[in-house]
């Protein structure tokens, strides 16, 4: 019995030895033929990404060289056979070129397409001049190290951007564009606008100026020699890194079409953050079809660097009939009226189409005056907040109320506060939701913190009737320097469009809601509360136009717990922007709402706060306690009056439960913490669930998107 197992086991073993060598035998087979088959397909893949995918390790290209033995494994299921001498496998173009030195000599123009004509003293052929990084460096940082995405890129320009975190994307284009005209001698024309507006220009500095900085105020100071070297010119262009942004460039440049885009135009989004890529070069066909080459720098710092293009990644140009908003870039989606244009750079030898004259090239001024503007959203008053507020004489302060945000109220020149609830006073009861009576001892409040301007058109002006809006009238009386929008006593009154002058400049400022919760204006005092009327509202802009040198329009609109504006609200954004208003700050949804720039061909650009949410209040949803401050400087000039900088900071409204002022305070969301998030109030009432530090964060990074600051 042995002997015959013994036997059987001996002839299995042969057997398998047998057929494990035929197997192998036609395996190489299969793999020769295999090898044969995919080899066209291989060296095409290898010569497209030999000039395309800068950075990528030897492991990514294994993984791609895997994917095509998988897709010709399916071939070879199917038993499909390839002659490869019989069939002509087309080559993808191979853009680069690993000897050239330059953009023009590294780079090459798509099939059919010519590159543009450029002489070193126009911006196009300067770039031309500017040496590239050997081919297929990695960008770094500023500290040296490697950006983590080494994918988006295929050439690196060979500039030194420094040892520190300066030199982002704003600013390497200001870099392009100084150099430029360092390159001229053309020393006058290196000027730029810092973010508050200060107008810093390379020959003060040159002359040895430097500048004072104190707060958000900048001053020339007289402390060096005069020095016309290039180490100069360079601490110049650090200390405009330093101060100077995306939303200097806005200020500085004018929307432009797609049509008159050239070499030195930007795509552009100021914001905090926002980002631009820079137009470097162009090529264009037979037909005149244009295609371009962006490049960027990035946060941080980093090298400069001509983009890929994330619709065909081997091919770095970006044509002209692909290019519809929204625009993709690697890092960056544009939106309409991106397409920005800084300066008049001449491009003569472009045959095709003739520049038009548009300069936007900063003008120096020693007329500078600015004005910085505050708004924050409801100041809603609850009968919780009332109560917040009596003393042990029975009397009310709400002092309280603001004290953890009034440093930051009275260091604006204006401030502006929506009172969404009428003062209606001790003469009528005091109540909270739905029909709001709030004493004026609030009214006081709100001066002590330090506002200069109280909106007063909202759905809750007629809560208490005529009575509530006459008496609200008596206590703002008290304060003659206060302006008192939305309500009006008279008809003449009414006829007036309301006029901030502040260090010589005139805003005119205009106040409008959509409705009273159904209650009527008086029949015979048709002017009481300016409602959101088309045609009335229209007569009141062209007249603030013919008055003032920028409009300001504060609407009461828009959804309540709403995050995102609804068509009535863009219907006016469109509305306000053909009738050329300059900046439109939203109150009433009790949540906060996105922030944007409007922009077109035009030139005009209208800066738009669709809510601010509620500045204060005793609202029971977590949701709720989220709101924003808007910070605006408008600077003058000698030709225009315009938005130099704009921000928003999110703020938490913070209760609780017990203490007899409820422990009320206004903080800004970088200085409040989990734990304080952990005893708010509203936890104890909400339905939707408790609040926290940490949703609300969240809730600011997804409304706010590149509006969102992180100040912590």
């Amino acid at each position: 019995m042995k002997q015959s197992i013994g036997f059987h086991k001996k002839s299995k073993s042969i057997g398998i030895k047998f057929y494990l060598i035929i197997l192998i035998i036609l395996l190489i087979l299969v793999g020769c033929d295999k090898k044969e088959k995919i080899s066209p397909n291989k060296s095409a893949h290898n010569d497209s990404s030999a000039g395309n995918t800068k950075g990528i390790d030897e492991n990514s290209l294994d993984i791609d060289d895997n994917t095509d033995d998988d897709i010709d494994n399916t071939s070879l299921d199917d038993g499909a056979s390839i002659d490869t001498e019989s069939v002509n496998i087309p080559q993808p173009p191979n853009y680069i070129q690993p000897e050239g030195r330059t953009l023009d000599t590294r780079i090459s123009v798509p099939v059919g397409y010519t590159r543009v004509d450029s002489s070193t003293d126009e911006i196009t052929g300067f770039i031309r001049t500017i040496a590239l990084k050997d081919d297929g460096s990695i960008v770094l940082k500023y500290d040296g190290a490697p950006i983590g995405n080494q994918n988006n890129h295929v050439a690196v320009f060979d500039i030194n951007i420094g040892q520190r975190d300066l030199q982002q994307c704003a600013d390497s284009i200001m870099r392009i564009y100084a150099e430029y005209y360092w390159s001229l001698e053309e020393y006058d024309k290196i000027a730029f606008h810092l973010t508050n507006g200060f107008y810093m220009n390379y020959t003060k500095w040159r002359d040895g100026y430097r500048i004072r900085v104190d707060g958000n105020d900048v001053t020339w100071n007289k402390s060096a020699s005069y020095d016309d070297s290039y180490e100069t010119f360079i601490k110049y262009m650090e200390m405009v890194f330093a101060y100077a942004g995306t939303l200097s460039l806005t200020a500085e440049s004018s929307p432009i079409s797609l049509d008159d885009l050239l070499p030195g135009d930007m795509l552009l989004e100021g914001g905090s953050p926002g980002h631009c890529v820079l137009v470097v070069d162009m090529a264009y066909d037979e037909n005149g079809n244009r295609a371009y080459l962006f490049a960027q720098g990035y946060m941080p710092a980093q090298d400069f660097h001509v983009l890929t293009n994330p619709l065909h990644p081997e091919d770095p140009w970006y044509y002209e009939d692909e290019m519809d908003y929204p625009i993709s870039t690697p890092s960056w989606t544009f939106d309409e009226g991106s397409l920005r244009r800084w300066a008049d750079f001449e491009l003569l030898q472009w045959p095709l189409k003739t520049l038009e004259a548009l300069s936007t090239q900063v003008i120096a001024s020693d007329n500078l005056s600015q004005v910085t503007l505050l708004a924050v959203g409801d100041n809603l008053i609850h009968i919780e907040v009332v109560q917040s507020g009596k003393q042990e004489d029975s009397s009310y302060n709400f002092d309280h109320l603001y004290d953890e945000i009034k440093d930051e109220i009275i260091a604006a020149d204006i401030a502006v506060v929506n009172q969404e609830t009428i003062l209606g006073g001790k003469d009528l009861s005091y109540s909270g939701y739905p029909a709001f009576n709030s004493p004026t001892e609030i009214g006081d409040a709100l001066v002590e913190a330090g506002f200069d301007v109280v909106l007063h058109a909202t759905n809750h002006t007629l809560d208490k009737g005529l009575r509530g809006v006459t008496n609200t009238f008596e206590h703002w009386d008290e304060y003659p320097d206060i302006t008192v929008l939305g309500i009006n006593k008279t008809q003449e009154d009414r006829d007036k469009v309301p006029i901030i002058e502040k260090n010589g400049i005139k805003i005119a400022m205009l106040n409008y809601t959509y409705g009273l919760n159904g209650y009527k204006i008086p029949s015979d005092k048709p002017y009481l509360v300016n409602m959101l009327d088309k045609e009335q509202m229209e007569a009141d802009i062209i007249k603030a136009h013919e008055l003032a040198d920028f409009v300001v329009v504060y609407p009461h609109w828009g959804t309540e717990y709403v995050y995102n504006p609804i068509n009535t609200q863009r219907d006016l954004v469109d509305f306000y922007y053909e009738l050329g208003v300059d900046l439109v700050i939203g109150t009433h949804p009790h949540v906060i709402q996105p922030v944007e720039w409007v922009t077109s061909e035009s030139g005009h650009n209208m800066l738009v706060y669709y809510s601010l949410g509620n500045f204060l209040s005793y609202q029971k949803e977590p949701a709720r306690m989220l709101g924003g401050i808007a910070h605006v400087t408008i600077t003058k000039d000698d030709s225009e009056t315009y938005i130099s900088d704009a921000s928003i900071t999110p703020i938490v409204t913070h209760y609780e439960h017990g203490p007899a002022d409820y422990n009320y305070g206004i903080y800004k969301l970088s200085e409040y913490s989990s734990d304080m998030g952990d005893i708010h109030g509203v936890s104890d009432i909400a339905t939707q669930g408790d609040f926290s530090y940490e949703d609300a964060l969240y809730t600011a990074k997804k409304v706010l998107g590149a509006w969102y600051q992180d100040l912590q």
